[in-house]
């Protein structure tokens, strides 16, 4: 029960991003107790259920970034004492947190991640702030972005839940997704429809209800507080005005991943720095929302093969379970095209969180797959005679 107490109250502060809303909304002085309470939990959690094993893609991951990226370049690094936390902070959730992930199952995941998405309807009808918040809607993750990715994870997730939550969360996720007018939700939740239809043609009616509530909420919209320029544009495409939509191409990411070019092809071995990618790095303001990008400008070439090799990986074993388990492979795909588009991987509690438990999910699966009794078969058939005897 202590386990469960534990568990339950970090995947709270962390899936809920907790401590960065009350961050915003409240108190800094909160926040910092709500930090800190989430990091401790995940320490003791690791002494008292006794799973001592590491991720050593991630182990090894984090010593090659920060120790690259700390010596190629301190001039965008924080105070000593600063970046030192942040190293803490990102070793305390790969060993701290990868034991309470173990013991997350995928109803545990969908029941957090519905609530995350939830907390759309409260920014909406409750905290909006016409001073503050836009017409894109970001709930407890104070960036659009973040929430989409919930919903992302989510509704990939769903393909790996009986009929009833599977359609309860598919109606969730696709709603609020919309709400947050992101267009990598957009081309994500497209894909993955898509993909879906190799499990079933009748995941063809999941595809033709998801666009049938998209127009429903560019058709019928009143009731969102604010308008946004994006829902605008998307509504203009929907009436024929196709000479309305410059909304849809402003601040694309192929113009921000430029700005970071000539400092890329500058220092490629070993980066530029920790943080040079980053906002107020060497593109000023800006940061590179792009994982695979800011990796490499920060810590080089060697620090972000690592991270390939680690995706690649992971996508393989998932694309072997996906007729079984296509939830891991959904969620896999969802992941690798989110980091194309945010940068904030070694920061974002949420997003290792899913990275550790697909990798131990998939982990499971494989050897589930490979000790069924058709592998065995497989396995049996082309021994030699002699190990058959």
């Amino acid at each position: 029960m202590l386990l469960k107490i534990l568990r339950y109250t970090t995947l709270f502060l962390i899936m809920l991003n907790v401590p960065g809303w009350v961050l915003a909304k409240i108190s800094p002085v909160y926040s910092s107790y709500l930090s800190y309470l989430s990091y401790g939990l995940m320490i003791f959690y690791f002494f008292i259920s006794k799973k001592w094993s590491v991720n050593k893609w991630l182990l090894l991951l984090g010593v090659l970034y920060f120790g690259i990226s700390s010596l190629s370049g301190q001039l965008y690094m924080p105070t000593e004492i600063g970046f030192i936390i942040i190293i803490i902070k990102y070793f305390v959730v790969i060993i701290g947190g990868y034991a309470i992930v173990q013991d997350t199952s995928k109803k545990d995941f969908f029941f957090f991640l519905l609530l995350g998405a939830s907390t759309v309807f409260l920014q909406i009808f409750i905290f909006f702030d016409p001073l503050k918040d836009g017409g894109r809607y970001s709930g407890f993750y104070l960036n659009p972005n973040g929430l989409g990715f919930i919903c992302m994870m989510g509704y990939g997730l769903t393909y790996g839940l009986c009929n009833k939550w599977k359609t309860i969360g598919q109606i969730t996720f696709t709603i609020v997704g919309f709400l947050t007018f992101s267009r990598t939700f957009i081309l994500v939740w497209l894909f993955m429809n898509l993909f879906s239809i190799r499990l079933s043609l009748k995941n063809l009616r999941v595809l033709a209800v998801g666009i049938g509530l998209f127009v429903g909420l560019l058709t019928f919209n009143a009731f969102l507080p604010k308008s946004n320029p994006r829902l605008m544009a998307m509504s203009n495409i929907l009436e024929g005005k196709s000479n309305k939509t410059n909304k849809l191409e402003e601040g694309g990411r192929t113009e921000t991943w430029a700005l970071f070019y000539p400092a890329l092809m500058d220092k490629p071995l070993f980066g530029n720095g920790y943080d040079a990618f980053g906002g107020g790095g060497v593109a000023g303001a800006v940061g590179a929302h792009n994982a695979y990008l800011k990796i490499i400008g920060d810590a080089g070439i060697f620090t972000l093969l690592i991270f390939l090799i680690m995706f690649f990986d992971l996508l393989l074993k998932t694309s072997r379970v996906f007729l079984k388990q296509p939830h891991l492979a959904l969620m896999t795909f969802a992941l690798c095209l989110f980091l194309l588009t945010n940068h904030n991987f070694f920061d974002s509690g949420y997003v290792l969180f899913f990275t550790m438990w697909l990798q131990y999910q998939t982990t499971i699966a494989t050897k589930e797959r490979l000790n069924s009794p058709k592998m065995s078969l497989i396995k049996n058939k082309y021994k030699p005679a002699s190990l058959k005897s």
